[in-house]
């Protein structure tokens, strides 16, 4: 009675086992022609190890070979990662020998919802306008709380509103149109409202699928940083050339902006004299043009943090790999230095901390600790490395994030 049942059984499995040689050998001829493969294994756990894991020494160049074989396996509903030998942990393997790992399925960007995008938008106008009110030339008319809505209070901030957005839509249309130019799928820009402080708490795009390779990763990750600064300097200029120059009212509590070297540079060139003033203590009275085209900066300088997945943490991995989390590493120690060193009892113990400690950091820690992530991801190609041109522009962005990064952004006087 059994007999035909096991005969059955028997039958789907050698079908099946079939079927499974057939799909290896398929994908197997998609990489076979760029890759001296030398081992092939049949992970246990598709979903996380791959349907099959092929060791092997590339016969192109990593970045002619990968783009082939994604498109040929997505065709199929399969991804493919490509892994250094070296960096998988076989010390002294030469840089050609990789492994290829085929995972099923293909991620499909969803439809996007872009009516979000431009709720989150004219709310982000809003907030800037009112903020910028606040510093506006002429005294607010103000009857009643909901007074600050009105138009012609509103339009006040003008200046600050539109200096501001434009830099960061600047910054996150740099990021979006270097994706859209890689044909990685990406959404509008989101901006996020907060009617205190800044009118903002910046914006940002999300990436709708994995990014192919180091390369890519680096042009998304730089565009934004270098299309934001491109429209903030200027205006710096514009509207330092705007603002008055004197000495503090004594006994009026102010808040002084952080000094980056970049926004003490451009302050030397505009009144040929560093300010703050140590002598005189003559200092620069930011008007709305000049204090959105700081935030720019400050902006540009907290994306550049060369942490997790930020513009910065983009741009270290892609340079450097993983050798890039030592840089993470010491990103975090960094800010924890200056957030202790923000901390009042410690100041009250180490007089002169005021300089370079601010508490605030703290904040960036937990985004980073718990949102953001120290460490970045691989791309689906970990093996492409940066031609010289973007090495070059790499070191460029390094030092653009020294010269408009500032320990203690801002502080009251």
């Amino acid at each position: 009675m059994n007999e035909p049942l096991l005969n059955l059984t028997d039958g789907a499995i050698d079908h099946s086992a079939s079927q499974a040689m057939l799909l290896q050998r398929e994908l197997r001829s998609i990489i076979e022609p760029d890759l001296l493969i030398e081992s092939i294994q049949t992970p246990r756990e598709p979903e996380k190890q791959g349907v099959l894991l092929l060791r092997g020494r590339l016969l192109r160049p990593s970045h002619i070979a990968f783009p082939r074989w994604q498109a040929e396996l997505a065709r199929r509903n399969f991804t493919p990662t490509l892994r250094s030998a070296a960096e998988e942990g076989e010390a002294g393997a030469p840089p050609e020998d990789v492994f290829v790992r085929i995972f099923p399925g293909v991620v499909k960007p969803g439809r996007p919802r872009v009516w979000i995008n431009a709720v989150l938008f004219v709310l982000t106008v809003l907030s800037t306008l009112f903020v910028g009110s606040l510093y506006g030339e002429t005294a607010l008319v103000l009857n009643s709380p909901w007074d600050f809505l009105r138009p012609s209070n509103l339009l006040q901030g003008l200046p600050f509103a539109a200096t501001l957005l434009g830099i960061l839509a600047a910054h996150e249309f740099g990021h979006y149109f270097a994706a859209r130019f890689h044909k990685v799928t990406v959404t509008l820009p989101y901006f996020i409202p907060m009617p205190l402080t800044f009118g903002t708490l910046g914006a940002f795009i999300q990436l709708k699928e994995p990014i192919p390779d180091r390369r890519k990763l680096f042009d998304i990750g730089v565009a934004g940083p270098l299309a934001g600064l491109v429209l903030a300097v200027p205006l710096l200029f514009i509207g330092l050339a705007s603002s008055e120059v004197a000495v503090p009212p004594p006994n009026v509590p102010l808040m002084l902006e952080g000094n980056s070297l970049l926004y003490l540079a451009a302050k030397w060139l505009v009144f040929g004299e560093i300010l703050p003033n140590p002598v005189t203590g003559r200092d620069v009275f930011m008007n709305q043009i000049t204090f959105a085209a700081w935030i720019g900066l400050l902006v540009t300088a907290l994306n550049l943090l060369p942490v997790g997945q930020l513009d910065g943490g983009h741009t270290v991995f892609a340079m450097f790999g993983r050798k890039a989390r030592y840089a993470n590493l010491a990103t975090v120690a960094l800010l924890t230095v200056f957030a202790v060193a923000g901390l009042p009892f410690v100041q009250n113990l180490l007089p002169g901390l005021d300089g370079v400690g601010y508490s605030g950091w703290f904040l960036w820690l937990f985004l980073i600790l718990v949102m953001i992530g120290v460490e970045h991801p691989p791309a689906l190609d970990d093996v492409t490395t940066l031609d010289t041109r973007r090495r070059i522009i790499g070191f460029i962005v390094i030092i653009i994030f020294i010269l408009t990064f500032v320990p203690v952004p801002m502080r009251a006087i």
